[in-house]
């Protein structure tokens, strides 16, 4: 499966648009902690991996396409998180990253509201830094192979047009938030990889992840 994802800044207005028009799917707290090397090997080459409420999940950026929306390959089975992550040797994935010296270099929570609107699901995220506070929604549809991705492009810009808000906004992703914050150092090693952009790495620009995070 692949996420194809769009990530606006969330203003008074839309939260009020997308909770008169959605239908509230739940509320929940998520606690995310992100890994990689001492030298950054797998975000520098858009791999991200994470860990939320004890689960690991894996992103991979899809190369070789053109847009300005996040696609990401989503892998959960610790098997092939392994695999993807040339660890195939090992069979525990907690204990194959202590051995391959991939630590956290993250931890943040956030408060995530979600809702649907037709076939686009809409996360509202309150994600907490310590000293401040990051707002950001997060529009997703998910497809079955690259061959959809296209098409769902132009449907999130369409559908986030639909709604009011501008899909061209600048906004950062959370964790390129955090980073550009907490570890600048990181954020300058996704920065010279082309991972980010120097539009980008400006405040008033905005940056992919979850993990497009990508993550």
């Amino acid at each position: 499966m692949i996420e194809v994802e769009k990530k606006i800044p969330l203003r008074d207005s839309d939260l009020k648009t997308i909770e008169r028009l959605g239908t509230f799917l739940g509320s929940q707290i998520l606690t995310d902690t992100y890994f990689d090397t001492s030298d950054f090997r797998y975000t520098t080459s858009d791999i991200w991996l994470r860990e939320r409420e004890c689960k690991f999940e894996l992103k991979i950026g899809v190369k070789g396409l053109n847009g300005n929306i996040d696609r990401y390959e989503e892998v959960t089975s610790e098997a092939t998180i392994l695999k993807k992550l040339g660890l195939e040797k090992e069979k525990d994935l907690s204990k194959a990253l202590t051995n391959a010296n991939i630590f956290p270099y993250a931890t943040f929570q956030t408060v995530r509201r979600k809702y649907q609107i037709e076939e686009f699901t809409i996360d509202l995220d309150l994600a907490y830094f310590d000293d401040f506070i990051y707002r950001i929604a997060e529009v997703e549809l998910i497809v079955s192979s690259e061959d959809n991705v296209a098409q769902a492009e132009e449907a999130l810009t369409d559908f986030i047009r639909r709604l009011g808000l501008d899909p061209n906004r600048p906004v950062r992703a959370k964790l390129m938030e955090y980073l550009s914050q907490k570890n600048p150092t990181h954020y300058q090693a996704l920065l010279t990889a082309g991972i980010i952009t120097p539009q980008d790495a400006s405040p008033e620009r905005r940056e992919h992840l979850e993990l497009s995070a990508p993550l």
